[in-house]
């Protein structure tokens, strides 16, 4: 299984949202966390191709819970892509992490 953590800033309707995506990949499939909003919030999808996947999930905040698909890449540690709501679609974009993921040293994340 391959795991990778992404530092992400998705551009959302209220601005842009900083946090993290952990994306576990096998076998045709990827599943993961988008740490936002100080909520962690699973998704599971599939690998369209080698770096390109489609996943869908939702973003939960105190007041709402937000359904989406998303599609992205990933290209020499950068990811890019956007996420479809019912709101419309919010640009996602990041960069790999080397260090221990915020999320795991008990960080809240800005904005949230």
């Amino acid at each position: 299984m391959k795991k990778v953590c992404y530092t992400v800033v998705l551009q959302s309707q209220l601005g842009p949202r900083a946090g993290e995506l952990l994306l576990q990949e096998e076998a045709g499939t990827v599943s993961g966390e988008l740490y936002l909003l100080s909520r962690r919030n699973r998704f599971s999808g599939s690998v369209l191709q080698a770096g390109k996947y489609l996943i869908s999930g939702a973003l939960r905040s105190r007041l709402d819970k937000e359904p989406y698909d998303a599609i992205f890449t990933v290209h020499q540690g950068r990811l890019s892509g956007g996420l479809v709501t019912r709101h419309g679609c919010w640009d996602l974009t990041g960069v790999e992490l080397t260090g221990a993921p915020l999320s795991e040293k008990g960080a809240s994340t800005p904005g949230g």
